[in-house]
């Protein structure tokens, strides 16, 4: 199967191998194997690193998946990492898709609302903790998880158009209560604490 693809984790195997968890637009969150990808001089070893995106073309044998070809359109970490808080806050973006987004269904929503906010988190344009809510709340709401409250701008984060939530403008604390009541939000739904999430408010 060929699909558009980005890479959430990848965990070193035996010597030269990877497992990686990726997000794909036609079929949701796939893991898959990806054989020699950790050699530098790998065609799979640029797809298959953390938020790495492109085209993946993968194979099944049952129930395993494997990478065949891997073709990197672009690659977040080195923006990510040039700031822990950045590379801390991706971690937990990933941990919330991993958590929330279906798997072996269409997730192209999913992968648009990531694809976004890791942009606006590499290019430092936009408040990191909007860009929390938005990927959390979001996030809920696809999975019918959406909160029933009456507050405008929780609604405005769910409802709206992607492009004009992260236009959001609010003041230093109205941005903090949104930021927290999303975060606790999505530990409810899913029944526990991120570690992800505690790991970014300790930096």
């Amino acid at each position: 199967m060929q699909t558009q693809a980005l890479t959430l984790r990848a965990s070193p195997l035996k010597e030269n191998d990877r497992l990686i968890t990726v997000l794909t637009e036609q079929h949701g969150l796939m893991r898959a194997f990806a054989n020699g990808a950790r050699r530098p001089k790998s065609p799979l070893h640029a797809a298959t690193q953390p938020f790495a995106y492109g085209q993946m073309q993968l194979t099944t044998r049952r129930d395993t998946y494997t990478v065949r070809e891997a073709q990197a359109e672009g690659v977040f970490f080195a923006g990510l990492a040039a700031d822990i808080t950045r590379l801390a806050l991706a971690n937990y973006f990933a941990a919330l898709c991993i958590e929330f987004c279906p798997q072996q269904e269409p997730a192209p929503e999913q992968l648009r609302l990531l694809m976004n906010a890791l942009y606006y988190l590499c290019e430092g344009t936009r408040p990191q903790l909007l860009l929390k809510a938005i990927v959390e709340l979001r996030l809920l709401c696809l999975a019918g998880y959406a909160p029933d409250v009456p507050n405008p701008v929780i609604r405005h984060v769910c409802d709206m158009p992607l492009a004009r939530s992260f236009k959001l403008a609010l003041p230093e604390d109205d941005l903090r209560r949104l930021a927290k009541f999303s975060g606790d939000y999505a530990a409810k739904m899913a029944g526990r604490w991120f570690e992800e999430l505690a790991y970014y408010e300790g930096l």
